[in-house]
């Protein structure tokens, strides 16, 4: 079958057929891929630090609350879910737990106390509860789970900017990039985090391309004791107190993890105190 542009003319009896496909142009997709600074999850994972966050954000969502065409029925709301969860983060929680040792002490002296003076409960006094938003709703059960939609909302919003997110807290804090030469050893954080029946060591890691870290950690000033190696962050040492009901010192270094065995140098010695 002849092409329309191969000169074939129109009475010659040969058909015509589809011209060949150019080929794609070599300049096709060729912008470069901007490439953005990795960040930590911004919502606090210590809980002592989240009261503070959920503060902030109710604070900052009635200065950019309206920037971002929020209504001021979801500014109010908003504001009351978090202050509502400030409060029983903070205040309510921490008086709740002060109360349990006091009350475990009163039911010991209850069953086994000696003496003549008469017995008394405990007094408990709730903390104050925030004042809300004239004109906000009732706060719900499910205040974090709405909060963290909400985000996604303002974050889809054209009016937002970083800057924005960073004053309200939504924004979670870069990634340290290690300098150059510094990649011998691995980048740790040590936290203490309540558990059940006392805290445990979290040590969150970046792998930098490795397979894994090797760490040891040290308990109260004894020997280093090998923790099994871990290719995820982050890595739990839930062992129990060496002393049931006594705090004590855990200091933690680690190694990069390759090819099953240990390499390079160990990073500086992190420390967490761990309390029942």
């Amino acid at each position: 079958m002849a092409l329309w542009s191969s000169g074939v003319t129109w009475s010659s009896g040969t058909l015509w057929g589809p011209a060949p496909t150019p080929p794609a142009p070599g300049y096709a997709n060729t912008r470069n891929k901007i490439k953005h600074m990795k960040r930590e999850s911004y919502y606090p994972r210590r809980l002592a630090e989240r009261p503070e966050w959920h503060i902030n954000l109710a604070a900052k969502l009635q200065i950019h609350g309206p920037t971002l065409n929020l209504t001021t029925g979801q500014i109010n709301n908003a504001v009351a879910d978090n202050l509502t969860l400030a409060y029983g983060l903070g205040d309510w929680l921490t008086n709740v737990r002060d109360l349990g040792p006091t009350a475990t002490a009163s039911l010991k002296l209850l069953n086994k106390g000696t003496g003549t003076t008469p017995y008394v409960f405990p007094t408990y006094t709730v903390a104050a509860p925030p004042t809300l938003p004239v004109g906000a709703a009732p706060v719900l059960p499910g205040a974090l789970d709405r909060t963290f939609l909400l985000i996604h909302e303002i974050k889809g919003k054209p009016t937002y900017t970083e800057p924005m997110g960073l004053d309200m807290g939504i924004v979670g804090s870069e990634v340290p990039v290690p300098p150059p030469g510094s990649g011998g050893v691995p980048r740790i954080t040590v936290t203490a985090v309540q558990g059940e029946d006392s805290q445990f060591l979290r040590i969150k890691f970046y792998k930098d391309k490795h397979e894994g870290i090797y760490a040891e950690v040290r308990r109260g000033g004894g020997g280093w004791e090998a923790l099994p190696v871990s290719t995820q962050s982050p890595l739990i040492d839930d062992r129990p107190l060496l002393v049931p009901g006594q705090a004590e010192v855990r200091e933690v270094r680690a190694r990069f993890w390759d090819k099953g065995q240990p390499n390079g140098d160990w990073c500086d010695v992190a420390k967490v105190t761990i309390s029942p």
